[in-house]
Order: C-alpha cells, then sequence, then structure tokens
C-alpha cells in the first residue's frame, strides 16, 4: 500500500489525521522532519504564502520521496490554479471559499484526466513512474480534492455538494476565520453564530460519513473539535510553531 493509499484509508475511515500549514519556508529538508514527526499531511499555502505555483516541484518531489502526502491550497477555483500545482508534483489540492457546485466541478475537471475531468497531460512531476503505473485510472485514483467551507453560503450548500461529488471529495475542511468574517462575526472564534455553523458543517459530513476538518491554531483547539466530531485536525503553520517553541523556552529560561 503507498503513502496515497494509507492516507485514502484515513480519510474513508473517518480516522485521526494530523496536519500542518506550510506558508513561508519551502526548505526541502523539512518534508523529513514532518514525517519523523508523524505528520499525516502536509498543506502548502499558495493562496496567503509566500510560494506560486511554479516554485513548488523540489519541495513537492522531497515531500514524494519522504512519502509525505503534500496538498496545495490553490489561490482560486481556475484550471490554470488548481492544474498547475499537480503538473509540479502535489499529492492533491484544497479549493479555498468553495460554495456552488459550479465550483467543485470546475476542481474536478482541472485535476481529473476523462473521463472524469478534463486535466491536461503535461508538467515535471506529473506521473510518478516509481510508484503508479503510467495509467490514466492511478492519476485519477492517486489525487485528492480537498473542499474549503468559508462561509454560512458553503454550509448551505455542502450537503448538496457531497451528494453529487461525494466519491470526488477525499474530505472537508473549514476555514474559520473566513467563515466568521463572512457571516459578520468578525474574528471572533467564539461567537455563537459562528460556532453554530460549524457544528452545522460537522453534522452534514458526519451524515455523508465524510472527513471533516478544520484549520485550529494549537492542539487545545484540536482537542475541543475532536470532542465535537471533527477527525482532520489542521493545526498551526511553521512559522507560528517556531514561535511558540521560542516562547516556551523563553518561559522556562525565565523561570529558573
Amino acid at each position: 500500500m503507498n503513502y496515497i493509499d494509507q492516507l485514502k484509508q484515513k480519510l474513508e475511515n473517518r480516522e485521526k489525521i494530523f496536519s500542518t500549514m506550510l506558508c513561508h519556508v519551502g526548505m526541502t529538508l523539512l518534508p523529513g522532519m514532518y514525517k519523523a514527526s508523524g505528520l499525516d499531511m502536509l498543506v502548502m499555502d499558495l493562496e496567503h504564502g509566500s510560494f506560486y505555483p511554479e516554485n513548488i516541484g523540489d519541495f513537492c518531489m522531497a515531500c514524494h520521496m519522504h512519502q509525505l502526502p503534500v496538498i496545495v491550497r490553490v489561490q482560486d477555483c481556475e484550471y490554470h490554479c488548481i492544474s498547475k500545482p499537480i503538473d509540479m508534483g502535489a499529492d492533491g489540492v484544497l479549493i479555498p471559499r468553495t460554495e456552488s457546485l459550479e465550483q467543485v466541478e470546475t476542481a474536478i475537471n482541472s485535476l481529473r484526466f476523462y473521463p472524469y475531468g478534463k486535466k491536461g497531460v503535461g508538467g515535471r512531476a506529473l506521473l510518478r513512474y516509481d510508484t503508479e503505473k503510467k495509467d490514466v485510472y492511478e492519476f485519477n485514483n492517486n489525487r485528492l480534492l480537498f473542499i474549503q467551507i468559508e462561509s454560512k453560503k458553503g454550509t448551505d450548500l455542502l450537503d448538496e455538494m457531497l451528494t453529487k461529488y461525494g466519491d470526488q471529495i477525499a474530505g472537508v475542511i473549514i476555514g474559520p476565520n473566513d467563515m466568521g468574517v463572512s457571516m459578520g462575526c468578525g474574528l471572533d472564534m467564539q461567537h455563537p453564530d459562528l460556532i453554530a455553523n460549524i457544528e452545522k458543517t460537522v453534522a452534514i459530513c458526519q451524515a455523508h460519513k465524510k472527513t471533516i476538518g478544520m484549520f485550529m491554531c494549537n492542539d487545545d483547539e484540536a482537542e475541543y473539535w475532536h470532542n465535537k466530531g471533527m477527525n482532520l485536525y489542521w493545526v498551526g503553520t511553521e512559522i507560528g510553531m517556531l514561535g511558540a517553541e521560542v516562547r516556551r523556552n523563553k518561559a522556562r529560561i525565565d523561570s529558573f
């Protein structure tokens, strides 16, 4: 069983999945460290981070070498935003601000070959000859699509999305900050309207037996939402974790 099959099995069984986000530091030594630390998958951020599609190839290949699934959050739901990271070696994409059936259809068309989509053939790392046959089925079966729900509109249409395209969607990930802002809750992550909408999103995914997760600042938030039914914990960023460890060391030294 290859590393993508292992992740797919965990997604389908709604097992605990630990992830973090890479926003700015693209050092190719990181995948080995993350893999050794027990990370199940890594989200590389092209939406808000410092990366762009053409400069992620070496990092994606390092992830592949260490058998660490790398999912790229793209800038938008457009063909060139989705297709290029896959050409560069990403194992899948995360589509931000998903709130329509048309967006999911566009994502599928941009990610998969015929008969499921309209993805073009090309790119330095589109196919993996060491772990995959040179086969359309193998490609379509080993590239993962995650959708990010970041608004009440997205939540309200999620049941319909999963009913129609659930077999093509590997998991659902909530973007709590954008969801809160779009609902008029500002950046108050404890606002009751936001909490209610997140819980509604979780319930829809549970009804469809679909993996559900969220961006979380720390492991306390992960434990809280685990108890609410989430199974994918997308915790922190490389910069945030580095800062947290520096602060922990400083506090320990101050206590001597």
